[in-house]
């Protein structure tokens, strides 16, 4: 009877741990937000509640929408694009995968509960650097966005760069930035 009643227990913990570790299994489609700095609200605010939600595997799929096909790289970066995808691909896995958890334990951490974006203009002289790479890495010349997850009462917070509109949906290079070669032709 007690080996019975141990298991029940081992198994009982072994399923709250599982929940508490990997949050909801159920997630839903990711919508198609408008192109515009109210569409990339909208997408980070349904972002921010999901996390606040703890649906993680909902998290993972926001942050897995964003990442760019391999064409679409050549598209943005032109030849510069092979050079440039292992390292994309490495940085959009840890940020869909081990991001989306980190981001939730954020949220949950510092409450946070507001959103902000930011347009990014390359040529502006306060320009950051990782954006000033970008600008010139860039083939094709697109909008960009970065969001900000923070508190209401607080100015600072998480940020996440080089959001656009590609092809319909809402696309993000985040760091990628500051993989890309300085002026000089150097590493970064």
């Amino acid at each position: 009877m007690r080996a019975h009643a141990f298991a029940l227990l081992v198994a009982l913990s072994t399923f709250g741990c599982s929940r508490i570790m990997n949050g909801s299994g159920d997630s839903k489609p990711i919508p198609n937000y408008p192109g515009t700095a109210d569409g990339l609200r909208a997408f980070a605010t349904d972002l921010l509640t999901a996390c606040q939600r703890d649906e993680r595997q909902q998290v993972h799929d926001y942050f897995a929408s964003t990442i760019m096909t391999d064409a679409e790289l050549k598209v943005l970066f032109g030849d510069g694009a092979a050079a440039i995808t292992p390292r994309y691909h490495g940085l959009m896995e840890a940020m869909a995968n081990r991001g989306a958890v980190e981001l939730v334990a954020q949220v949950y951490e510092h409450k946070y509960d507001a959103v902000d974006v930011f347009p990014i203009d390359p040529a502006a002289k306060d320009v950051r650097a990782p954006d000033s790479a970008i600008a010139r890495a860039l083939k094709t010349p697109l909008n960009w966005y970065a969001i900000q997850i923070r508190k209401k009462a607080d100015s600072a917070g998480l940020r996440y760069n080089f959001f656009f509109y590609l092809n319909g949906r809402w696309r993000t290079g985040n760091k990628l930035g500051s993989y890309l070669p300085s002026p000089d032709g150097g590493a970064p």
